[in-house]
């Protein structure tokens, strides 16, 4: 056709999952032609930053494959876009794969304002850290844009926002309730599976 489109293709919806939130913000222009002209600035939704002095972070939605996962150096921040409208819209993350590896989060809403922690196991469950992560919303969007920092925890749980001491003489076994959990998996006498954490008496977490 003459406007360059193909007649086939109009009313079929793209088959790209991957979401791009943006927003915009109009501001009027300074200077003698102010009150004619206007500025449009459009920016991601979603910003993530790293305020870890020292930890490389990996994030991604929930349920995306590993590919899709984007890195974010300490100090660094970056956009953020859903991988696949069909999952859910949360996020998870874990450091930087390297001598020791860790499995991914359970899920974080970036729309619930707040401080919230997150729990990190390594691949062989002996060590397990936790990430503080700050939802914010972003200055001079009008509420719609966000801003996402995470850091890391002391690894001993001092000042940590989640902790929890077993002052106990047993093992307690400790499970995080609701479909966003990512604990181990806990093998019972019964040959019954447990996904759970195991704290030690005098340890904590």
């Amino acid at each position: 056709s003459s406007d360059g489109c193909d007649p086939s293709n109009i009313g079929i919806a793209p088959l790209e999952p991957t979401v791009f939130e943006l927003i915009y913000h109009v501001t009027v222009l300074s200077g003698l032609w102010g009150e004619l002209s206007r500025m449009v600035t459009i920016m991601p939704r979603f910003l993530i930053r790293n305020e870890s002095s020292w930890l490389d972070i990996d994030v991604k939605q929930v349920g995306a494959p590993d590919t899709s996962r984007v890195q974010i150096k300490k100090g660094e921040m970056l956009p953020f876009y859903w991988f696949d409208i069909t999952l859910p819209e949360l996020v998870c993350a874990r450091p930087t794969q390297s001598r020791n590896r860790y499995s991914w989060s359970g899920g974080c809403d970036l729309c619930s304002l707040g401080m919230i922690p997150l729990r990190v196991r390594s691949i062989n469950q002996l060590n397990l850290r936790s990430l503080r992560v700050n939802v914010e919303l972003q200055p001079g969007t009008g509420g719609s844009g966000t801003i996402v920092s995470m850091r890391d925890e002391d690894p001993h749980g001092e000042g940590s926002l989640f902790r929890i001491e077993n002052h106990s003489p047993f093992q307690v076994f400790i499970s995080q309730d609701g479909v966003l959990a990512n604990p181990a998996s806990v093998m019972l006498r019964n040959d019954t599976s447990l996904s759970c954490d195991r704290i030690q008496p005098g340890e904590r977490t």
